[in-house]
C-alpha cells in the first residue's frame, strides 16, 4: 500500500487531484486563505508528523508568490515532523536564467533551489525543466519527467499527411527524436540565435524542406511566444500546409496563444503542468508512475 501525504498547493490543486484519484489516495486537508495585505496562510488540518509529504506546487506565474507559497508549506510540514518533503512542480520557474550570461548576473535558478533546499524540500518531481543541465548541480535531488511523448501520442490523432516535426534551440533534437518516434515522422531543428542584451531571437529554416507538408513545431515551453511566431510564419512562407504547436508548459503571456494562431498555426496542444484552455494532454499520469517508484 503507497503510503504518502499528498498536500495540494493553491498553485496546482487540480492537478493534485488527477494524481490522487490515479493512486487512490485522499488529498490531505489543508486550509488556505490569503490576507487583506496579500500574504498567505496555510494550516495542516491533519498531522503530517512521521510522514512522507508529497507537495503540488507549480511555480508558474505569479512566479514569486507560488515559490513563496511552496516554501512555507515545505517549512511548515518540516517544522511539523514531517520525515520528507517531495515538492511536485510541475513547472520550474527561473530555469531560464541557469547561467551567467552578462558579468554581475544572478544566476536565478541556483538561487532559487537554494532557497527551496533551505525551506526543507528533500526532493523535487518536475516535468520538462527548461535547463536540464542543472540538474546536475542542484543541491536538492531532480526527477525530471518528459511529457513530450504523450503530447506527440495526442497529435498522432490529429490526421497529419507527410508530417516533419520541428524544435527550436539547443534541446530541439532531443525533443523531436522523442516526438518523431511516437509520429513515425521525419525530424529536424529550428536553429535559433538569442541576443544576450535584448532576448531578440532570430531563427532559421536553413536544410529544412516543409513544402507542401504538415508541420508539427515542439518545444518544452511558451512564455511570450516571440520564437514561436517567429517559426510559424517562416514555415508559412515555406510553404508549409498545416502546422500545429505543441507545448509542454504554456505560459502564454501578452496573449501568445492568439499571436501564435494568428500567425498562422491551425493548433496549440499542451500538457496541465500550467493551467491553461489548450491542456489536452494531462501529466498526471506520469506523476502518479513516479511517485509510485520513489
Amino acid at each position: 500500500m503507497v503510503k504518502m501525504k499528498l498536500v495540494p498547493g493553491p498553485a496546482s490543486m487540480e492537478l493534485a487531484m488527477k494524481v490522487s484519484s490515479i493512486l487512490g489516495l485522499k488529498l490531505t486537508e489543508l486550509e488556505h486563505k490569503v490576507f487583506p495585505d496579500g500574504e498567505s496562510y496555510f494550516r495542516y488540518a491533519e498531522s503530517v508528523k512521521d510522514e512522507e509529504v508529497v507537495i503540488f506546487q507549480g511555480t508558474h506565474p505569479p512566479q514569486d508568490k507560488h515559490i513563496v507559497q511552496l516554501c512555507l508549506l515545505s517549512s511548515g510540514a518540516k517544522d511539523l515532523g514531517a520525515k520528507k518533503v517531495t515538492a511536485v512542480i510541475p513547472y520550474l520557474a527561473y530555469a531560464k536564467q541557469d547561467k551567467r550570461f552578462k558579468e554581475g548576473e544572478v544566476v536565478s535558478i541556483d538561487a532559487v533551489l537554494s532557497i527551496l533546499r533551505q525551506s526543507g524540500v528533500d526532493k523535487i518531481l518536475t516535468v520538462n525543466v527548461h535547463a536540464p543541465w542543472v540538474i546536475g548541480r542542484s543541491p536538492i535531488p531532480i526527477e525530471n519527467v518528459d511529457a513530450i511523448g504523450a503530447l506527440a501520442t495526442h497529435i498522432a490523432q490529429m490526421c497529419l499527411e507527410r508530417p516533419i516535426i520541428l524544435a527550436p534551440g539547443k534541446k530541439g533534437e532531443e525533443m523531436c527524436t522523442v516526438a518523431a518516434n511516437v509520429l513515425g515522422a521525419e525530424y529536424s531543428t529550428i536553429k535559433t540565435k538569442r541576443d544576450v542584451n535584448t532576448g531578440a531571437v532570430e531563427i532559421s529554416l536553413e536544410g529544412v524542406s516543409v513544402e507542401d507538408r504538415d508541420v508539427v513545431v515542439i518545444d518544452d515551453m511558451i512564455s511570450t511566444g516571440g520564437t514561436m511566431v517567429k517559426s510559424v510564419r517562416a514555415l508559412r512562407s515555406a510553404g508549409a500546409r498545416r502546422i500545429v504547436v505543441g507545448c509542454v508548459h504554456a505560459i502564454m503571456v501578452d496573449k501568445a496563444d492568439e499571436k501564435i494562431l494568428s500567425s498562422g498555426a491551425e493548433a496549440i496542444v499542451a500538457t496541465d503542468t500550467v493551467p491553461n484552455k489548450y491542456a489536452f494532454v494531462s501529466v498526471a499520469g506520469l506523476l502518479a508512475e513516479r511517485l509510485l517508484r520513489s
